[in-house]
């Protein structure tokens, strides 16, 4: 009976103790890989939206109170680019910076007002209408400049659809009966993120069917591939308010890069993969804040599941919780894993004296 409990108590004791390996490289894994080195707002304006870098990350074209705006990526040299007086959002550069695409509402005679993809000089001159009739909206360069990825409602609701960058050969990638939405082309121009219904999927450009990336019961939105395709981008409200999250290519592994009480969202990579630009309401109104992240590269560690942990699964939402506190505060959370540890196997160590006593 001895030698049989002192097996248990071994096998109890191992669990134990791998279980705390586990949690703790969890919190490392979650906590110290990406480093901010700094964060900075660059606007002081009101609704602020939509950032996007220039080729060359000299400059920043954004949406602001309906208005095409563009600044130095310092924050400096602020300037209204176009106001055609009514809405406007959803400014990109393209490849070589000479032009910004973007979205704006349009009106025809006798017909109801729709939004509309347009592009200009990147002085806001010679502006050309791309898009007839429906709402098209969040325009997307490739990486070759020669083609657009955008959201369309030509079919009913809003679907991911290609045309060249002329304006000419539509193409639909998808069609699903929710919406589609804030597509993303990946560094070699083969593949496309997108969000929909609160999940992230990723698309090739000759599919036929989507791949789900991120899909859990939160609302995760507005991705984008990082400037060497190694890493993801996006928006999600998993705390309440949105912050910015980043997922490796497949899906499997997910880091949080910022906790704020107010909303971060509309992230985009700069060209050299080192900063990203998005938009928050911390201050009260929603600008342009820039984040510079110290690491020269991403690396995302995945743990694998091990038998141990199989055999009582922890549901995604759970999951998600825990990972939630542990980034939140992460030293309390260690504090609580050790204090419960070392209970745990005092009392182990008790109830074992006891028995050989």
């Amino acid at each position: 009976m001895c030698l049989s409990f002192t097996i248990r108590f071994g096998k109890i004791l191992s669990r134990s103790f791998f279980l705390l390996a586990f949690l703790l490289l969890f919190v490392s894994s979650v906590y110290a890989a990406i480093v901010i080195e700094s964060d900075e707002k660059l606007s002081n304006t009101t609704n602020a939206d939509h950032p996007s870098w220039s080729p060359n990350g000299e400059k920043i074209v954004y949406a602001a109170n309906k208005a095409i705006w563009v600044m130095n990526s310092d924050g400096s040299g602020q300037k209204k680019l176009y106001d055609g007086m009514g809405w406007e959002g959803d400014p990109v550069f393209n490849d070589d910076g000479t032009k910004i695409y973007f979205a704006t509402e349009s009106k025809k005679a006798y017909s109801a007002r729709y939004i509309s993809i347009h592009v200009m000089d990147s002085n806001g001159s010679n502006g050309l209408k791309l898009t007839e009739t429906a709402d098209s909206r969040g325009p997307s360069v490739s990486p070759d400049g020669s083609r657009l990825v955008y959201a369309s409602r030509v079919s009913g609701n809003y679907d991911i659809w290609t045309m060249a960058s002329d304006g000419t050969d539509n193409v639909r990638l998808t069609d699903a009966d929710a919406d589609e939405t804030s597509p993303s082309w990946d560094p070699e121009g083969k593949k496309i993120v997108y969000s929909s219904s609160g999940d992230i999927f990723t698309i090739d450009i000759d599919a036929v069917r989507p791949i789900g990336l991120i899909q859990d019961p939160y609302n995760n939105v507005e991705p984008a591939y990082s400037p060497d395709g190694k890493a993801i981008v996006y928006a999600s409200d998993v705390g309440g308010d949105y912050d910015l999250w980043l997922t490796d290519p497949t899906g499997n592994s997910q880091v949080k890069l910022t906790n704020e009480i107010s909303s971060e969202k509309a992230p985009a990579w700069s060209p050299d993969g080192r900063k990203i630009a998005y938009v928050s309401n911390r201050d009260g109104e929603y600008n342009i804040w820039v984040m510079t992240l110290g690491n020269q590269e991403i690396e995302f560690e995945v743990t694998e599941k091990t038998s141990e942990l199989e055999e009582n699964p922890i549901s995604n939402t759970q999951l998600v919780k825990l990972r939630e506190y542990a980034i939140d505060k992460p030293k309390e959370f260690i504090g609580i894993v050790l204090l419960f540890s070392l209970v745990f196997v005092v009392f182990i160590v008790g109830t074992f004296m006891r028995k050989i006593s």
